[in-house]
């Protein structure tokens, strides 16, 4: 099971994350309490490793405001609520992870209409797309199991999931990932 932790923003929560066996580690670039900026993403990107993918995570982005942040050493773009179109965003040359149901999209999120809200996803409500799909929204230490037996997605993303009192957990990032990896 491929598996993105999103909102890191130390780097103890993402050494950890990367030593659990997390496949991307995600960097929020929108307006949320998990938004970091350029500098700091580059600051801790340099602590994953090439085998785990860098997703920049944007809401309504520019493109300008995407390519401020190549530099980083992105290797894949998860948007919400684009306004661009998919040729546009081609032009960036990274998979493009899309929560639309945009068919030209590389990776399709299906997530809560509030994302990072740590609401759960109607799982009986997914039609599962013909392409590749992660799951998100509201998934936990706790859920993990049962949304991937129930909805068997091509990974999952997680991030309030694994958080205490609006912090990343270590633990809860491992149990996590372990749980994610286990086999069905």
């Amino acid at each position: 099971m491929f598996v993105k932790i999103c909102g890191l923003k130390t780097t103890e929560a993402v050494q950890a994350a990367v030593e659990a066996g997390a496949d991307a580690i995600g960097f929020v670039f929108a307006p949320s309490s998990r938004q970091i900026d350029v500098a700091t993403a580059k600051t801790l990107a340099a602590h994953i490793p090439e085998s785990v993918r860098i997703v920049g995570v944007f809401l309504s982005p520019s493109m300008e405001e995407i390519e401020e942040t190549l530099n980083v050493g992105l290797t894949d773009l998860q948007i919400h609520y684009r306004t661009q179109s998919m040729e546009q965003l081609r032009i960036f040359g990274l998979p493009i992870i899309d929560a639309s149901t945009e068919e030209m999209a590389d990776v399709r999120l299906m997530d809560h209409p509030n994302p990072g809200s740590g609401q759960v996803l109607d799982w009986g409500a997914i039609d599962r797309p013909q392409r590749p799909f992660w799951l998100a929204g509201g998934l936990s230490p706790e859920n993990v199991r049962q949304a991937i037996q129930m909805i068997q997605p091509d990974g999952v993303d997680v991030s309030s999931g694994v958080e205490t009192d609006g912090v990343k957990d270590i633990e809860k990032i491992r149990a996590f990932i372990q749980r994610a990896k286990e086999e069905l």
